[in-house]
């Protein structure tokens, strides 16, 4: 039995090492041992309690994550990392007021982080305050900029222009999806994108990485409807968050000469046809596109693309991911920061509605406007059912 007077840093590294490779469950089990230890020696630190939140939090136990992060501020109340982690969750139950009010805090207890100025771009935004939401929404971006910047390039950017797109040959074009389960939030607007594709983005084609838990009866709509289909399947003890990665597959192809990543819920739309078509006319390797005041990372993993052929596969890309947050549903987003942002920074045409000029964004072309109220990347199952 562990002397709970003397901790034993077995277990805390036990509990990281099962967390680096996604093992939830052992790493909460061995980072209780270890905070029970800290509590009874009196040697806890803010980053102990910060730790042990943020696995609760991605065990889905809010209530409890919070209780930690305040037992933390009640030993720590300058801690601007338990701050600005007590914002995120606020904001993820619903109290925008409260989520400002912890990451004001954050800032205020010397924050340099940019999950800060996230958090409060969202609350502000949510609270109907969108001027609050741009200027905390571009100092995010700067600040991931300067973080990220610093970062080792992984791959060389060409001396010459992209190639010309050709729309006659298709299978060298990809729209890449991730899918998994048989929820009608992705299967049904995915469905609806395959359709549009074909009069839309006629020079494309769906690639869908999927897995068994997609019924057969989806995976058969899917194919009928032109779809290439990609088998994956998540190893034993991997968090399913990582499945988003599978559409990054697309980028370890050496016949793919042009790539679209896009979320399996959001529909296609004339606007972002239009941007891609400004994107293949120009001297850019790359495209990304920023259209809601939520849109405060440099990479939306759902919203942007590339040349094929000049980034490291996403094995590479992983293995030199280094985590710069706790891993969780934004993982596909993080790791485009940390791994490909660096190299692509100077290379990508940015169209941007809400933070225009940030990082060189430029305006959206001015044709195919959405309706006000909808944005490129939005939930579009919510318009599927309030239709219905």
């Amino acid at each position: 039995m562990t002397n709970l007077l003397n901790p034993d840093p077995a277990h805390e590294q036990l509990a990281q090492d099962a967390h680096a490779r996604g093992d939830l469950a052992t790493a909460l089990r061995a980072h209780e041992a270890h905070l029970a230890a800290r509590r009874q020696s009196g040697t806890a630190e803010a980053e102990t309690f910060l730790f042990h939140a943020l696995l609760l939090f991605q065990d889905g136990r809010l209530p409890d994550s919070l209780a930690i992060i305040d037992e933390g501020l009640h030993l720590f109340p300058d801690a601007p990392t338990l701050h600005e982690n007590r914002g995120v969750l606020l904001l993820t139950t619903g109290d925008n007021g409260g989520a400002m009010q912890a990451c004001l805090r954050a800032l205020e207890c010397g924050s340099q982080s940019p999950n800060t100025h996230d958090c409060l771009a969202d609350a502000a935004g949510r609270l109907g305050r969108l001027d609050l939401a741009v200027q905390y929404g571009r100092a995010a971006l700067e600040a991931k900029d300067r973080m990220f910047s610093a970062y080792p390039a992984l791959a060389t950017m060409p001396t010459t222009p992209p190639p010309p797109f050709n729309p006659l040959n298709p299978a060298e074009n990809i729209i890449a999806y991730t899918l998994w389960g048989d929820s009608d939030r992705y299967f049904i607007p995915l469905l609806e994108n395959l359709r549009l594709i074909k009069h839309l983005f006629p020079g494309w084609t769906a690639r869908i990485h999927l897995d068994a838990s997609v019924p057969p009866a989806q995976r058969h709509d899917l194919a009928q409807h032109g779809a290439q289909i990609v088998e994956f399947q998540l190893p034993p003890d991997m968090p399913g968050h990582r499945r988003l990665l599978w559409r990054f597959a697309v980028l370890g192809d050496p016949t793919i000469r042009r790539y679209l990543i896009r979320d399996a819920d959001s529909l296609l739309t004339v606007k972002e046809r239009v941007a891609v078509d400004a994107w293949l006319a120009s001297n850019f390797h790359f495209h990304t596109m920023r259209d809601y005041f939520t849109h405060t990372d440099l990479l939306l993993a759902g919203m942007w693309g590339g040349v094929g052929g000049i980034l490291p596969n996403i094995d590479t890309l992983f293995a030199n991911r280094q985590g710069w947050r706790a891993e969780g549903n934004h993982i596909d987003q993080d790791l485009l920061s940390e791994t490909v942002w660096p190299a692509i920074r100077h290379r990508c045409l940015i169209h941007d509605s809400v933070f225009t000029g940030c990082l060189g964004s430029v305006p959206f072309p001015p044709f195919g406007a959405l309706l006000p109220g909808f944005h490129i990347g939005e939930n579009s199952f919510l318009r599927f059912v309030a239709n219905s």
